[in-house]
């Protein structure tokens, strides 16, 4: 069915949910397994360098436990990702770009909550990917 699954996961919990599905349908496929988690630009606010740095290192810090929690759901269905990375931007983006540059053939991520006025305005990052990514989609509620 699928060779190669990218599971996008932010910590949410529609992604936690979208990281369970994303490993079962990589189980029963016995498809190659990838995780992606996107830090967001850091927003500009004044404040003097040692703000700004701890305000990384804490981003940096979330990411590389969310990868840990990921890599232990893996595990306990017997499987491990090929590869797990943290990118840095747009989150749709690099998502999309990122599932293209690995050859992946679905994308499995959690449905976005965020604002509901600026989400119906721009678009969420979950409809932004289904709408350019160049594999399926699967967005789990």
């Amino acid at each position: 069915m699928f060779k190669h699954v990218l599971i996008a996961f932010d910590g949410s919990p529609s992604s936690r949910k979208a990281l369970e599905v994303g490993v079962r349908i990589a189980q029963a496929s016995e498809a190659v397994l990838s995780l992606v988690s996107v830090e967001e630009h850091m927003p500009r606010f004044p404040g003097d360098i040692g703000e700004v740095k701890d305000e990384k290192e804490r981003q940096n810090n979330y990411f590389a436990t969310l990868q840990r929690e990921a890599r232990d759901v893996a595990k306990l269905r017997g499987l491990d990702f090929d590869r797990a990375v943290i990118l840095v931007g747009h989150v749709a983006h690099q998502i999309i770009d990122h599932a293209r540059a690995i050859q992946c053939d679905l994308i499995v991520m959690g449905h976005s909550s965020g604002s509901g006025v600026w989400a119906n305005f721009l678009g969420g990052t979950a409809e932004k990917v289904t709408r350019y990514a160049h594999c399926t989609v699967i967005i789990v509620r």
